[in-house]
């Protein structure tokens, strides 16, 4: 299993101001990962960046949330 350094951020609705949260994870598999996270009924686009981070960013219902992946070596 891969470990990542996961940053979570979850815009608020009225100031549009991310509350963000960080943490470790191990996954073979972010698309995966991702979908155990979020609602069915999210939608989201994914950017793997020049840094080999990935990020995805997710809308559910007019709510945006950003979820940044770094691998740590």
């Amino acid at each position: 299993m891969k470990k990542y350094e996961l940053i979570h951020e979850v815009y608020d609705l009225c100031n549009g101001r991310p509350d963000s949260r960080i943490e470790e994870i191990e996954t073979d598999n972010l698309d995966e990962y991702l979908k155990g996270r979020i609602s069915k009924a999210a939608t989201y686009e994914k950017d793997e960046r020049d840094d080999d981070s990935v990020l995805y960013t997710v809308m559910t219902n007019g709510q945006k949330e950003n979820y940044t992946f770094s691998p740590i070596s």
